[in-house]
């Protein structure tokens, strides 16, 4: 690369749990019923997959519902 960059990851290093907890305490936790996840590519999410186990266990750790529908 003929330009120098520097890649930007506050997120690498959080669990689910903590990014879930980090949403809440900047007040922007609704952003999250925009995201989606689901490998099925599923609406709504298939809840089954292992990025939908992810996330719903993040939540359920952070002791927070999570805001998107699943099919489950």
């Amino acid at each position: 690369m003929e330009t120098p960059f520097t890649i930007h990851t506050p997120l690498m290093h959080l669990t689910k749990a903590e990014t879930v907890k980090m949403m809440q305490n900047l007040g922007q936790l609704d952003l999250l019923k925009y995201s989606h996840t689901c490998y099925e590519g599923k609406r709504p999410a298939c809840g089954k997959c292992p990025a939908c186990l992810l996330r719903l266990k993040g939540f359920e750790e952070a002791g927070i519902k999570d805001p998107i529908a699943y099919a489950i």
